[in-house]
């Protein structure tokens, strides 16, 4: 049982944001890393807890990978963010574009962690798993980040 497990309990039964470093991590195996977001995972596959993740994460994961230069691994990548058993990949809009800006402008987050405070916002989550410290909780919106985990 990791030091993530009490949390991911607590969090049972509800919606959670996963930031793209968490996916990073996952799909190039980080030796420090993997077994933490192993986990978050492996309780998004179980649907102990409901995985969100916006278009944006996705495309930051999928800059990565196309740099690779591996088509093989290119499917993969899309099959996996195409699970929808294991998380919803949602759109942002213009409501999360404009709270997203809101962000920036009170809190002086970057845009691109703005847009994924929004968007978990906006979608109803209770968490956004990160190891971003640059994002922080705001709204009642409970910003995990993976460091204080090991």
């Amino acid at each position: 049982m990791g030091k993530i497990t009490p949390v991911l309990q607590q969090l049972q039964g509800q919606r959670i944001y996963i930031d793209a470093n968490v996916f990073i991590y996952f799909l190039e195996r980080s030796p420090v890393f993997f077994p933490l977001v192993a986990e978050v995972l492996g309780a998004c596959s179980l649907h102990q807890v409901f995985a969100f993740t916006g278009d944006a994460a996705v495309a930051e994961v999928m800059a990565g990978i196309y740099r690779q230069d591996k088509p093989a691994l290119n499917k993969q990548c899309k099959a996996f963010f195409g699970n929808q058993q294991l998380l919803s990949v949602v759109r942002h809009d213009a409501k999360d574009f404009d709270l997203a800006a809101l962000l920036v402008a009170k809190q002086r987050f970057k845009l691109i962690d703005s847009l994924h405070l929004a968007t978990a916002l906006q979608h109803g989550c209770t968490a956004l798993i990160t190891n971003d410290a640059g994002m922080v909780s705001v709204d009642g919106l409970k910003v995990l980040h993976l460091q204080d985990y090991l």
